[in-house]
C-alpha cells in the first residue's frame, strides 16, 4: 500500500499529535512507499520560509527538510492536472467544492491512501474514483 501524506497530516505528525502518530505507526508496516505531492512540499516550505523571515531562525526549515527526506515526491504532471480537472467538473455539477491545491494533491497518486486532517477530501469518495482516503479528526 502507498500512503500519500497531505500537508495537514504532516503538520500534525510534526507536532506529535497522538492520533496522527498512532494512525501513522499503525499503517507503516503495510506501507510500500510514503508519498508527498510537490504541492505539499511547496506548502510546507512556504510556512518554513515565513517563520524563518519572521523569527530570523532556520530551525523550522531544517525540521521540514528532515521530514521530507524519506518521502517520495510526486510531481504535478499533465495527467494529474487532467484527472483533477475531470473530478473538478463532477464536483461542480454536484454543487461541491474542494480547494484546487488539495484536489491536485489527491490526484498526485490516485492509488494511494490519503492521510489528511482536511474534511473536504471526503467529497472525493462520493464519485467512485480510485482515490482512497482516510480522514483523521484532530479533535478526537
Amino acid at each position: 500500500m502507498k500512503l500519500l501524506l497531505d500537508t495537514s497530516f504532516l503538520i500534525a505528525l510534526k507536532k506529535r499529535n497522538p492520533k496522527a502518530v498512532s494512525v501513522f505507526q499503525g499503517l507503516i508496516p503495510q506501507a510500500d512507499d510514503l508519498l508527498i505531492s510537490t504541492l505539499s512540499v511547496y506548502e510546507l516550505l512556504s510556512g518554513a520560509h515565513f517563520l524563518e523571515k519572521k523569527y530570523h531562525t532556520n530551525q523550522e526549515n531544517k525540521i521540514i527538510r528532515a521530514m521530507l527526506s524519506p518521502l517520495t515526491e510526486i510531481p504535478v504532471t499533465r495527467s494529474v492536472v487532467e484527472h483533477a480537472a475531470q473530478i473538478r467538473a463532477q464536483l461542480l455539477l454536484a454543487g461541491k467544492t474542494i480547494p484546487d491545491i488539495d484536489l491536485l494533491i489527491a490526484c498526485s497518486s490516485s492509488e494511494a491512501l490519503i492521510l489528511t486532517y482536511d474534511h473536504h477530501f471526503t467529497h472525493l469518495e462520493e464519485f467512485g474514483f480510485y482515490i482512497k482516503f482516510l480522514s483523521i479528526n484532530p479533535d478526537s
